[in-house]
C-alpha cells in the first residue's frame, strides 16, 4: 500500500477550520492512533476527533457507513461530523467524528461499577453483530468499493482461520512455547475449525476490550474506534475481550450476561467464544513477537493462551 506521511499540523488545523467553522479550538496529535492519523480537537465545550488514512488507496467510506448503521440500531458509538473520501489537497480519506463521553472502562473505580458498564456493552456489541458480511476477514476499504457493502477479504472462514495458524505456531514453538504446548494448540484448532466456521459472516469490532468501551462515572457511554471491522463469526469479539480481560478488573462474565440478553448463547457457543480466544492470542503473538516486543505485553497474553486452551483442550 502507498502510505503518505503524515499531515503537517498547519494542514490539520485549516482542515478543522473549515468543518468546524471557527478559529477557536486546540489540536493536539493523539499517539494512540496506529493504523490512521489521529488529532484530537478541543472546541470551546466539545471535542471531536479528526482521522486520516494514510494510505492514498483507501477510504474511510466502509467505516462511515457502518457507525450510521449502528447508531440506526441504537448501539452509541461516535457521530460522524464530516467525511470525504479523498480530501483534495491531501490526497487522503478524512473523517471527523464527535468524541463519546467519559473515559475507557479500565478507570472505574471500582469491580461492580466495571460489571455495570460491560453488562450494558454485552448488549451493545451483541446489536454490531446483527449488521451482515459478505465475506470474511479485514473489511475492503478500497476507493472503488460500493460503500453500502461490508465486503471481507477472504471468501471462507477457513480461509481466515488457516492463513497465518501453521507459521504462527511454528514461530511460537521455535521461540515462546515448547513442543507439547504447539502440538496441543494444533490439535484444539484442527478440532475447533468446523465449530469456527459454522455461522454467517457477521460485522465485528475486531479489537473488541475495554479500552475501547466508554463510561462516564460508572454508566456506560459507547463503543469507540471501528478501525478493525471484519467480517466472522459473531463470536470473535467475545473471544477477544476474553483474551485480554483481567488486566485490572475481571469483566467477561458481565459482559456474557449482557451479550446473551439480545441473542441466546449455547455450550457450543460458548466453546467457540474459548476457541476465538485461543486463535486471537496465538495470531496477536505470531505478530508482536516477530517484531520489537513489548516483554511485558507478551507474556500477559502468553499466559492468557495458556489459560484457555487449557481449558479447551479438556473439552475436545
Amino acid at each position: 500500500m502507498n502510505k503518505k506521511q503524515e499531515p503537517k499540523v498547519g494542514l490539520v488545523s485549516e482542515l478543522v477550520r473549515q468543518y468546524l467553522r471557527t478559529t477557536d479550538f486546540r489540536i493536539e496529535r493523539e499517539r494512540s492512533g496506529i493504523s490512521t492519523y489521529v488529532y484530537r480537537i478541543n472546541a470551546k465545550d466539545e471535542v471531536f476527533y479528526l482521522r486520516i488514512l494514510p494510505e492514498q488507496d483507501m477510504s474511510f467510506a466502509p467505516e462511515v457507513h457502518v457507525h450510521q448503521l449502528l447508531r440506526k440500531k441504537g448501539v452509541q458509538v461516535p457521530e460522524v461530523l464530516h467525511f470525504e473520501p479523498v480530501h483534495e489537497e491531501l490526497g487522503l480519506s478524512v473523517m471527523l467524528v464527535r468524541e463519546i463521553p467519559g473515559a475507557h472502562a479500565g478507570r472505574v473505580t471500582s469491580q461492580e461499577s466495571y460489571e455495570r458498564v460491560m453488562l450494558d456493552a454485552g448488549s451493545q456489541i451483541a446489536l454490531v453483530h446483527g449488521i451482515p458480511v459478505e465475506g470474511f476477514g479485514w473489511i475492503r476499504r478500497g476507493r472503488e468499493e460500493d460503500k453500502s457493502v461490508l465486503r471481507g477479504e477472504n471468501r471462507s472462514a477457513n480461509e481466515q482461520l488457516l492463513e497465518f495458524l501453521e507459521d504462527d505456531v511454528q514461530f511460537l514453538s521455535e521461540k515462546l512455547i515448547n513442543k507439547e504446548e504447539a502440538s496441543i494448540i494444533r490439535r484444539i484448532m484442527e478440532r475447533g475449525l468446523p465449530l469456527m466456521s459454522r455461522y454467517e459472516p457477521r460485522l465485528v469490532h475486531g479489537d473488541f476490550d475495554d479500552s475501547h468501551i466508554f463510561q462516564d462515572n460508572g454508566t456506560y457511554t459507547g463503543i469507540i474506534d471501528f478501525g478493525e471491522i471484519q467480517g466472522s463469526s459473531p463470536l470473535y469479539d467475545l473471544g477477544h475481550f476474553k483474551l485480554h480481560d483481567g488486566q485490572r478488573y475481571r469483566g467477561f462474565p458481565a459482559l456474557f450476561e449482557g451479550y446473551r440478553s439480545v441473542v441466546p448463547l449455547t455450550a457450543w457457543d460458548q466453546l467457540e467464544i474459548d476457541l476465538w480466544a485461543v486463535w486471537i492470542g496465538v495470531r496477536r503473538l505470531g505478530i508482536v513477537a516477530r517484531r520489537s516486543p513489548d516483554a511485558d505485553y507478551v507474556h500477559q497474553l502468553l499466559n492468557r493462551v495458556r489459560e484457555v486452551f487449557g481449558v479447551v483442550s479438556r473439552q475436545l
